[in-house]
């Protein structure tokens, strides 16, 4: 794969330290750096990878520890108690470290990006063909640089806000100490409609996706549009506020009380709808005018794969941009990537030489949202949750819900398989080189949806959300689940029908946390989630089993599991790594239990390791997951004179029942829902910035100070 070439300009590299403070650590090149850096187009470029070089991981701690492992659909894999980045992740409850290496270093690379990012601006602007370019409106390498720092700027604060809430705010090159003494907090709003103002300047100058050689791996025209809708989005959005912080004139609409020990309130801005307005109106230019971009839904492999949603992933296993892909982070081969290590299909292997390398699964699935929101004959379910584990030896595991990484932890993401890639990467983990897709068009849609459904155009949001979850089922069942599952919707129906068609779409992508918040509905689906895996629970201890009303999936404590040679026993031709499940079949149809669920399964690139295992060790045929076996009834007996053995599933949810309970989100008990209090989710300013801003910059959200 085609990676940004980040060669950081060498006077980049020895400047020197202008700032004390803590958050700003400005690195400012002399005057005669800066007309060097400014005087050429491929010069500048090397300034502007420098910034990349920081952005392209930005957001990767605080994703890790909280983003895509605490909404109502992803979690954590580990006991509650064995790590303390479930604190922040279950809002806070019990205090911690105000100076969390993850949140502190997220804080400064943020600023980091900013710094550079001005310093960058203010250089191009000060270049002649850069002033002639912008004043004739042309399009030029100069122009598009221009726009990637202006966007690299914003989506840095776009950070900066979700996390700490009101911070520092500067648009402007900062050379000395005596620029950043009197920089305090800054009111989000105020930032939300500074990064907007430079992003809507900077836009019609940029390069759209596939213009001007720009892929996915830069910031294009194309994602600076849907970053103003994302921004504006956000500022319309329910956010958690501070009650000791003056945001002047702007007013606002309040769900539930204020808690007067953490100064906080969970409110949106009185005027929302003009912020939710323009989140529409760039989406839009973004649908209108997307270079290359588009959303996948045509599977053009052939037969056996019949699954666009799935393509889309796949390019990134691959090494291939996705033609979906708005934004991807670039990573290399043999020297990093989180992905899939962290936030795909786990793997028992050791840490090097293995089929594939241990893949640790942090990403993990609640089971009652993969049984109790996915429709059988959704295309996502499959793809987007695995029921087994690679071993790390060419062979399949079954997930186990016992608190743990790798094959244990409960279920896991399965957007990403190592096992799946063209090119398998065996030689060490985490440097499988598979890019992190940070922005694609089924969320872009989306987010139009809901913004078009809130400022009641309901015919462009039902279009979205039709194209969207279109490609998620066969076309015998559009007419159900497609047509006849939209037409009906209107007002907040409508509304709750696109949050639920993100939280299916997106589903451990890190954005679920995020629309909990902004929709309003945070400490209302905490406490859905939790009586819903309450109930799973007692109906698997008084039952043995719990159907979902809304799916009618059943889960129960014990699966019956085997172990079988597929390319014998089923099909030659067959690999059930790259297999949608076909349409219609039922548990009697003799292939179901390898067929059902499909994209499971191992690499036949492995085909000389896997020669030296069993012949029936490799692929794993499953009985029960989806409906009650009784465990002393005769289809049971008739399974294990099959062969079958008895193997644990939902028993171990209940064997280790405040893992699944109470322990979700323990930092907003339902106490606090019954009285409205707002959510806890914001990040603590790290003590060192409070310590050198001589009081201009204040600790909130009931966090200590020291």
């Amino acid at each position: 794969m085609k990676k940004i070439v980040y060669i950081i300009c060498s006077v980049l590299m020895l400047i020197t330290t202008a700032c004390e403070k803590d958050f700003l650590e400005t690195e400012s090149p002399s005057s005669l750096d800066e007309d060097f850096l400014f005087s050429d187009p491929s010069e500048a470029f090397k300034a502007v990878a420098g910034i990349y070089d920081v952005q392209y991981d930005l957001d990767r701690l605080l994703y890790y520890e909280t983003e895509v492992v605490g909404s109502d659909s992803e979690c954590h894999p580990e006991n509650y108690s064995s790590q303390g980045r479930h604190i922040p992740e279950g809002l806070f409850a019990s205090e911690f470290n105000i100076n969390d290496g993850n949140s502190s270093k997220t804080w400064r690379e943020c600023y980091q990006v900013i710094t550079r990012a001005n310093l960058v601006i203010e250089g191009i602007e000060s270049n002649a063909d850069y002033q002639n370019d912008k004043e004739s409106n042309t399009k030029s390498e100069w122009t598009q640089l221009y726009g990637e720092a202006i966007a690299c700027r914003a989506t840095a604060f776009k950070l900066l806000v979700r996390y700490f809430g009101d911070v520092p705010y500067f648009n402007y090159a900062i050379r000395s100490a005596s620029q950043a003494d009197t920089i305090g907090l800054t009111s989000r709003d105020k930032i939300y409609d500074g990064e907007i103002e430079a992003l809507q300047q900077a836009v019609p100058l940029m390069y759209r996706l596939g213009e001007g050689g720009i892929t996915a791996e830069r910031f294009s025209g194309t994602y600076a549009d849907a970053l103003i809708g994302r921004l504006a989005f956000d500022a319309a959005g329910y956010q958690t506020r501070r009650t000791d912080f003056d945001y002047g004139s702007v007013t606002f609409d309040q769900i539930g009380v204020e808690n007067s020990t953490w100064q906080a309130k969970y409110v949106r801005r009185s005027d929302w709808r003009s912020y939710m307005e323009l989140a529409k109106t760039h989406y839009l230019n973004v649908m209108n005018n997307p270079g290359t971009a588009m959303l996948i839904e045509v599977d053009e492999r052939g037969a056996g794969f019949d699954n666009p949603f799935q393509r889309n992933f796949q390019y990134l296993m691959d090494l291939q941009v996705s033609p979906e892909s708005l934004y991807e982070s670039g990573y290399t081969r043999g020297k990093n990537s989180d992905f899939p290590y962290s936030f795909g299909r786990p793997s028992g292997g050791g840490g090097s030489n293995a089929y594939p390398p241990k893949n640790y699964g942090q990403a993990r699935i609640y089971a009652s949202f993969y049984y109790g929101d996915f429709l059988p004959n959704d295309k996502r379910r499959d793809v987007t949750a695995c029921i087994t584990a690679n071993s790390g030896a060419a062979s399949e595991r079954l997930i186990n819900f016992e608190p743990g990484s790798r094959e244990k932890g409960g279920l896991a993401m399965n957007k990403l398989d190592e096992s799946r890639f063209a090119d398998p990467y065996t030689v060490r983990q985490r440097q499988s080189g598979c890019n992190w897709q940070q922005l694609r068009m089924g969320d872009v849609m989306l987010d139009l949806a809901y913004a078009a459904a809130a400022t009641g155009d309901e015919a462009t949001a039902k279009t979205y959300l039709t194209k969207v979850r279109s490609r998620a089922f066969s076309s015998a069942d559009q007419s159900v689940h497609v047509t006849g599952y939209i037409s009906p919707l209107s007002g907040q129906a409508l509304l709750d029908a696109i949050a639920f068609e993100r939280k299916l779409e997106l589903a451990g992508e890190g954005k679920t946390r995020w629309d909990m918040t902004l929709y309003g509905t945070m400490p209302e689906r905490i406490y859905n989630l939790r009586n819903r895996q309450i109930a799973m629970v007692e109906g698997l201890k008084d039952n043995g089993y719990y159907t979902f009303p809304d799916t009618g999936m059943t889960i129960s404590n014990y699966v019956w599991t085997k172990f079988v040679n597929i390319k014998d026993d089923v099909d030659a031709s067959l690999n059930l790594l790259t297999t949608q499940s076909p349409d219609g079949i039922t548990s009697s149809d003799p292939t179901y239990p390898v067929l059902v669920p499909g994209w499971r399964g191992t690499s036949d690139l492995w085909t000389d390791y896997i020669s030296t295992l069993a012949s029936d060790k490799v692929n794993l045929a499953i009985m029960g997951l989806y409906s009650y076996i009784d465990p002393n009834g005769a289809e049971a007996a008739a399974l294990e004179a099959d062969g079958y053995v008895m193997s644990p599933w939902g028993i171990n949810i209940v064997n280790n029942e405040s893992q699944y309970t109470s322990d979700i989100f323990k930092g907003y008990p339902d106490a606090y829902y019954s009285e409205g209090q707002p959510p806890r989710y914001n990040r603590a300013i790290p003590f060192t910035t409070l310590a050198a801003s001589n009081g201009l910059i204040t600790q909130g959200y009931g966090h200590a100070s020291e």
